[in-house]
């Protein structure tokens, strides 16, 4: 969707680049500045490195990058086109909205590996495990970027690393084998300082990856429901507003109004039947505390890394940035006319009572709701009936889960300090640089670890690590912050595999992890982009 800085501005981002965090954050830290040099930095783009490794852009004798070309050994079961470029659509009465977003098409397999979402432009990939996929990724924006497959178990030069993003006009070959459990994963871009707004503007995708769970009699075809939640903020002419101001930056970037698979105030009209439900939260910044209106319980049977091994009730869930959730929706006792709900519920825990700006729930900071305030999400509206549903199972799937014994460093951590202060963020002290690893930042492949994520500050930090699935082994609440926990702590989805975890103010967080198959330099970072964008990143390295 379309970044803008303020309003004067948002006409230029139709046409030109727009500034990076870094560019955005310095101009704002200069006593001179005026809204006329930070416009001006709309123009300026990020300088581009390149890699000679097969798969990553090479430099020519002219110094201009090189598309890589797809491998004559690789036989791909399913080839796909996928090109990022500048779009608009109609989401509000009025003038159109300018927007970024994926299209794409499918060159060779099942041609429903490549769909969108109904009633939307938010595209679906569909692949089934252990198949073979290609995507030739065509970049038609005015800047720099590469794609993330965000939950992938997956080589180097395949995970969308920012090392790896390509000039506009030209081409990314991805090529891999799908080696991940069934579930539902997504893609984003992850160019160095730029993530933020691109995928503000609309640069959001879904990979599914199934198997045959089919079997358990889960609902598939229309009775398999997708919503991907985001917040956005319009002007008046209804064109995407981004960061108005160095404090939308240290918070996160939050808006007033809930968009639903890329649209507002959405109605989802079903059958009165059961439903699973994929949710994933796409917003930038905000947190979900999503729970029925009626105070029914929401019913869990997934997470990041697919299916849980048993179903689970849960008074509602919380999902931050970029986690996922899979949910039971059994409407078959619903009449036609019924309707249901689904809300964000009030809660203390996304920044300890300050809520963006020193807010409280409710308030509104910078024109946007607060992170953690309340409101409707969709609704859910019985139309028809439909056949009877089956009954839901009760195991799910069985999880090889690594033990606390196997771990390398079960008596010693490997820790990572989530910092924030004096107008920076950080990870052990340190920030992103591209190629860096510090020497508490190698681990051994073929290992088991614990990594544990401590949380001093004020806000609570998504955490991500890249290329693999974690199992969330402890949460240890600082003192004196009982009750900020108590207002998330019931909705937390920690019993299946995890790619996201939210670690709350005072907290520490422990998850147990493998590493396996691949070597190479991969990322972690706090999933709120604008923090991630600004530097809250770091690299690892698995070293044979």
């Amino acid at each position: 969707m379309l970044r803008s800085v303020r309003v004067r501005a948002l006409a230029d981002f139709g046409r030109g680049s727009a500034p990076a965090i870094e560019e955005v954050f310095a101009a704002m830290n200069e006593t001179t500045c005026n809204r006329r040099r930070f416009i001006g930095l709309a123009a300026g783009g990020a300088a581009l490195t390149a890699f000679g490794a097969r798969g990553a852009p090479s430099i020519s004798s002219s110094g201009k990058s090189l598309s890589p070309e797809p491998s004559a050994a690789f036989d791909p079961d399913v080839e796909l086109e996928l090109t990022a470029a500048q779009s608009t659509a109609q989401l509000l009465p009025g003038a159109p909205t300018r927007l970024w977003q994926f299209t794409g098409k499918v060159l060779k397999g099942d041609p429903q590996a490549l769909t969108t979402l109904p009633g939307s432009s938010l595209p679906v990939i569909r692949v089934r495990q252990r198949q073979r996929l290609r995507i030739f990724f065509r970049n038609e924006l005015p800047e720099e970027s590469i794609v993330h497959w965000h939950g992938l178990h997956i080589v180097q030069k395949m995970d969308g690393h920012p090392m790896y993003a390509i000039a506009p006009g030209q081409r990314y070959v991805y090529e891999f084998v799908v080696a991940n459990r069934a579930g539902m994963y997504w893609f984003h871009p992850h160019p160095h300082g730029r993530t933020g707004g691109q995928v503000y503007r609309g640069l959001v995708g879904l990979f599914i990856v199934e198997d045959d769970d089919a079997q358990l009699g889960l609902p598939t075809g229309e009775f398999e429901l997708a919503w991907v939640l985001q917040d956005r903020r319009f002007d008046a002419a209804n064109q995407l507003v981004y960061a108005n101001n160095r404090m939308d930056l240290m918070m996160g970037v939050t808006g007033d109004r809930i968009l639903v698979n890329g649209r507002p105030d959405h109605v989802e009209r079903v059958a009165a039947t059961a439903y699973r439900v994929r949710l994933l939260n796409a917003s930038n910044s905000r947190l979900y505390k999503l729970a029925w209106g009626d105070g029914r319980p929401l019913t869990v049977i997934g997470a990041d890394g697919g299916l849980l091994e048993r179903p689970i009730d849960k008074p509602y869930v919380m999902l931050a940035p970029a986690e996922r959730v899979e949910l039971w929706l059994d409407l078959s006792r619903e009449k036609p006319g019924a309707e249901r709900v689904l809300r964000s519920l009030p809660f203390s825990g996304g920044m300890m009572g300050m809520m963006g700006s020193g807010m409280g729930p409710g308030m509104r900071g910078s024109g946007a709701l607060a992170n953690g305030a309340a409101f409707d999400v969709l609704s859910v509206r019985v139309d028809r009936v439909a056949a009877a549903a089956r009954a839901l199972p009760s195991r799910l799937s069985s999880i090889p889960w690594p033990r606390i014994e196997e771990a390398a460093n079960r008596n010693a951590p490997r820790v990572i300090r989530l910092e924030m202060g004096r107008g920076r963020v950080a990870l052990n002290g340190r920030t992103f640089d591209m190629t860096a690893v510090a020497h508490d930042e190698i681990v051994k492949l073929g290992t088991t670890e614990v990594w544990e994520f401590s949380n001093a500050g004020p806000m609570s930090h998504p955490m991500h690590v890249h290329n693999l699935q974690f199992r969330v082994i402890e949460r240890l609440p600082g003192r004196g912050l009982a009750s900020v926990y108590d207002t998330m702590r019931a909705g937390l989805v920690d019993e299946g595999w995890k790619d996201v975890v939210i670690v709350m103010p005072g907290e520490r967080v422990r998850v147990l992890m493998r590493f396996t198959d691949h070597a190479g330099l991969y990322l972690y970072h706090c999933h709120i982009l604008e923090h991630e964008d600004l530097g809250m990143m770091r690299n690892y390295r698995v070293q044979p």
